[in-house]
């Protein structure tokens, strides 16, 4: 009997030891969950100026927030904490939400250590061991939200209806939560001017005619010897904020891909083509009619701050087969993509 009642009295005393323990422990590290910033604010910040063509996925700006966790200490090593983020707004696509402007989305991702996990609807969920003896700070994975482009901009229009994100971080008994409640927060994203404004550029010359002088077949005896240089161009109107970009398109093969023009039905001339050249000299290779970014023989024309026209020269080309006199007529498209 007697060793039975020392042995309660060493139990009393060691829940009293680690009950004093824990609460001593709890005042003296307040837990919190911080955020720096406390928004997430975007970079650059406004106002957007996006061109008409810019590729689909594009991000505009970038913004983060850091998450750390104060004051948890490990007890035997058993604390773990669990951040969940889910997104509150409305749903574009998997893991695009709506800005409220026609063409532009926002994607949030968790980043754990540089790795980025989309987060759906259905939310993300990651957890963090915090080691023994525990540590004055530990981060937390941070939140990152790209500014994205889904589609074509209209004019005039603001990012007024931007998603926010829920942060809801839970503590496991071993973390000595003494309140054992959730620190939650919400993320508002923030911009300084939520402007947005579609750069483009107006042709001044929709329509071009051009007239190649008459030539001697001799001057076109051999198979790759040009004639007839003669110089056009394509006028432009842009904003600046762009990269203005060109397709031609031969008009009676619009399959063709080669760097020599078809010539067209009401052409009496056989054996002889024709070759427009760049400004660089570079004969121009024909691709599909499309303002697609990345479309198949699309070229830089330059910057539509410098960009006036696009100069551009014609010359006769000596093709294969029977060379035979006659009228050469042929016709070719252009279509500006504005990136």
């Amino acid at each position: 009997m007697k060793l039975l009642m020392c042995s309660g009295k060493v139990a009393r005393w060691l829940i009293r030891v680690l009950l004093n323990f824990f609460v001593l422990t709890t005042v003296c590290h307040a837990q919190s969950i911080s955020y720096s910033p406390a928004t997430l604010d975007f970079s650059p910040a406004g106002p957007y100026s996006v061109s008409r063509d810019t590729a689909v996925g594009s991000t505009l700006a970038t913004a983060s927030v850091g998450i750390t966790a104060n004051g948890f200490l490990s007890l035997l090593s058993l604390c773990t904490l669990t951040e969940k983020s889910t997104v509150v707004g409305t749903v574009l696509s998997s893991g695009i939400y709506s800005t409220g402007v026609d063409g532009i989305g926002v994607s949030f991702y968790v980043n754990t250590q540089g790795n980025l996990n989309l987060i759906t609807s259905s939310g993300v969920s990651t957890q963090i061991r915090i080691p023994a003896p525990g540590s004055a700070s530990v981060s937390l994975p941070g939140i990152e939200a790209h500014l994205v482009v889904t589609g074509p901009v209209a004019s005039g229009q603001t990012l007024s209806s931007m998603p926010l994100v829920h942060v809801n971080v839970t503590g496991s008994l071993g973390c000595l939560w003494l309140v054992g409640q959730p620190a939650q927060q919400n993320l508002n994203t923030q911009f300084s001017n939520n402007t947005v404004t579609p750069i483009t550029c107006s042709v001044t010359t929709s329509s071009v005619s051009v007239t190649l002088p008459n030539v001697s077949i001799t001057s076109l005896s051999s198979v790759g010897q040009t004639s007839g240089d003669t110089r056009f161009d394509i006028g432009l109107n842009c904003q600046s904020g762009a990269n203005v970009y060109v397709t031609l398109t031969d008009a009676t093969k619009p399959n063709n891909t080669t760097s020599l023009l078809s010539l067209g039905p009401s052409s009496t001339a056989a054996g002889v083509k024709l070759r427009i050249l760049k400004s660089d000299g570079n004969p121009v290779s024909f691709g599909p009619d499309s303002a697609v970014a990345g479309t198949s023989n699309q070229w830089l024309v330059g910057s539509s701050a410098s960009t006036n026209d696009i100069p551009l020269t014609v010359q006769y080309y000596r093709a294969g087969g029977a060379l035979k006199p006659g009228a050469v007529n042929a016709a070719a498209t252009f279509t500006m993509s504005y990136q």
